[in-house]
């Protein structure tokens, strides 16, 4: 495990005051990303100004196909704000959160720490999710002041759960890949931390969040370099903890679905939300309605829409009320159009191709194994929770690319980023 004295602090960073100014706004706003909104935004700012600001400083390096992607996914963007179907609406709101989620990735991902800081970033992103994890709880289960489990700033339930996933895949990934490497007393805290990052996704009661995190932790066990010993004890014991808390003993997520089930609304609404976002996208094609406009959409407009092609329209089949689309792919070709639904599948399938072609070339490096996990259980539980909820967001895409930017930064060191041989 990382260990950074007061002495090895002053010894490595005296001569990089920016680097250590810029490590401290970094860490503060990872401290603060799931925890309190105010001081989150302060010191993102105050990370973005001083890592540009280094990084102009450094010498050039060459442009690569990861920097298109992310100028893509900020050109997109533009595009449907410029040209929405509506104006006077959210739209430059909706710009802004994607300029300032891309701006991060891309900043972070063309930095120069060496393996320790980006190892101690691993570590202390994970450790900052236990206070507000700990308050919600606290909230949830002693004070009775909430119904669900909620991060402080991450908010929602089911927004929460697809932070707590993220962190749940990341604390496993470190106890696989360097298990060979820690001590006991590390491998038992991480084992315990793991669990109870697990256990708080299965008390969420998301169902996309609960379907998803078992799958990662099967493709953790499997992907990693656990011996068959290992990895079959442990994936027994989570086969069986999965029978009793489905099947013998369900908990309270299971028996959310099975009511919606016994009612005929096994999708909870959602379906009626989907159908109302493929008469949405035909308002605008190319570009969208706007990033954050979905609010905006009134039901006229749906039977317009419908009516326009001779069906009938039955305003029973549709929902608009809740704030979004309740899928990341309809998201994106509702706010942005073809234009911006093609860009967005582009940069899931490249980020796809890149764990990949990772994995094949380091799947015996430890080092590379932290960071490739990592971006696995990001990439995983972005696009497996995005079939039934917008996951793409806020603290969610911030963390997201947090973890593809230790990937790719950790890549481009090597001169390894090129994904197509």
């Amino acid at each position: 495990m990382p260990t950074f004295s007061l002495a090895s602090i002053k010894k490595i960073y005296f001569k990089s005051k920016l680097k250590f100014l810029e490590l401290a706004f970094l860490s503060l706003f990872l401290a603060f990303l799931p925890s309190l909104e105010g001081p989150k935004n302060i010191f993102l700012a105050g990370y973005l100004i001083v890592a540009l600001y280094r990084q102009f400083q450094l010498p050039s390096s060459k442009w690569g196909a990861w920097d298109w992607i992310f100028l893509s996914l900020i050109v997109s963007s533009f595009l449907s704000a410029l040209f929405p179907f509506m104006s006077g609406g959210s739209e430059w709101k909706g710009f802004r959160g994607i300029l300032l989620w891309v701006a991060f990735g891309w900043t972070f991902f063309r930095t120069d720490y060496n393996f320790d800081e980006k190892k101690y970033l691993f570590i202390f992103v994970i450790l900052m999710t236990l206070p507000p994890l700990l308050w919600g709880l606290t909230q949830l289960m002693i004070l009775f002041t909430r119904d669900t489990l909620q991060l402080h700033s991450v908010g929602h339930v089911n927004h929460s759960a697809i932070y707590l996933c993220m962190m749940a895949g990341a604390s496993l990934a470190f106890l696989s890949s360097q298990f060979q490497t820690l001590k006991k007393k590390y491998v038992f805290l991480l084992t315990l931390l793991s669990i109870f990052l697990l256990s708080a996704v299965v008390i969420s009661q998301s169902r996309g969040a609960f379907g998803i995190v078992f799958l990662l932790v099967f493709a953790l066990f499997l992907l990693s370099k656990l011996s068959v010993k290992i990895k079959m004890i442990s994936l027994s014991l989570v086969a069986i903890f999965l029978i009793n808390i489905i099947f013998i003993n369900p908990t309270p997520v299971i028996k959310k679905q099975i009511t919606n089930q016994n009612n005929h609304d096994i999708l909870a609404q959602r379906d009626k939300v989907w159908r109302a976002s493929f008469e949405v996208v035909r308002l605008n094609p190319l570009l969208g309605i706007g990033g954050g406009n979905w609010k905006q959409i009134k039901i006229d407009q749906i039977k317009s829409s419908v009516e326009s092609r001779g069906e009938t329209f039955k305003e029973s089949d549709f929902a608009l009320q809740w704030g979004h689309p309740h899928n990341i792919y309809l998201s994106n070709l509702v706010d942005r159009g073809i234009l911006g639904f093609i860009t967005f599948l582009s940069f899931m399938f490249i980020w796809l191709i890149t764990l990949i072609n990772s994995y094949k070339k380091f799947n015996q490096d430890s080092k590379a194994m932290l960071f490739i996990m990592g971006s696995f259980s990001a990439w995983i539980t972005i696009f497996g929770i995005g079939f039934v909820n917008t996951t793409f967001h806020h603290e969610n895409a911030l963390l997201a690319l947090f973890f593809l930017g230790l990937h790719l930064s950790y890549l481009r060191q090597k001169n390894q980023l090129k994904f197509f041989k």
